[in-house]
């Protein structure tokens, strides 16, 4: 069984790309102040991604904390030229898919990018409906102490016999704390490519 994590995984961390590319992102070509969006933005992933919400919410929120409104048409813009797949996404899953085993999601994530990484990414042709462990439906991040993701996965799969693949370090060790064999990967770090055989 393989558990994959979304952003920075098989697709790019959304609000980061969105908010703070380089040159690129809505904070650069809005002229708004780098670090003081990027703490905003941080501390609304942790309200966003612990319950459904809609996604005009956040950037409203956003806009309230910045001081800019931030609309619709920016946002989709933004979107277009910088939300991307990982280019191995495809390979990964398949991969894993070849080699025998059930592939389910582990991934703190907004309702409103999840349901837009599911389409994008195809992920009905590989997921397992069972094996989606997602924040924003229960309630609890990865990070969160006592019960969080890998412990709630670990209630419905054998750890041992699981591999949760994730691009961050500190939830690579909370997985491996908690049973589950792991790989980092990180699309952003150009790690190698996990195998499963």
């Amino acid at each position: 069984m393989v558990l994959f994590d979304i952003g920075n995984v098989l697709f790019c961390d959304p609000w980061e790309t969105l908010l703070l590319t380089p040159g690129k992102g809505l904070a650069d070509m809005r002229g708004w102040d780098r670090q003081f969006v990027s703490t905003a933005a941080r501390r609304l992933w942790e309200k966003f991604s612990v319950a459904e919400y809609e996604e005009d919410e956040y950037w409203q929120d956003l806009g309230s904390v910045i001081g800019e409104k931030i609309t619709r048409d920016q946002v989709e813009e933004a979107e277009t030229r910088l939300l991307h797949r990982n280019p191995s996404a495809d390979l990964m899953l398949k991969t894993a898919q070849d080699a025998e085993n059930r592939i389910g999601i582990i991934s703190n994530n907004t309702s409103f990018w999840f349901a837009k990484q599911w389409n994008w990414l195809g992920l009905g042709d590989y997921i397992d409906p069972d094996l989606v462990f997602v924040s924003h439906t229960l309630g609890v991040s990865k990070s969160t102490p006592g019960t969080g993701l890998f412990e709630c996965a670990a209630r419905v799969v054998r750890p041992r016999d699981s591999v949760v693949v994730e691009d961050r370090q500190e939830n690579v060790r909370r997985a491996a704390e908690v049973g589950f064999r792991t790989y980092r990967y990180s699309l952003s770090e150009a790690t190698p490519l996990p195998t499963f055989s």
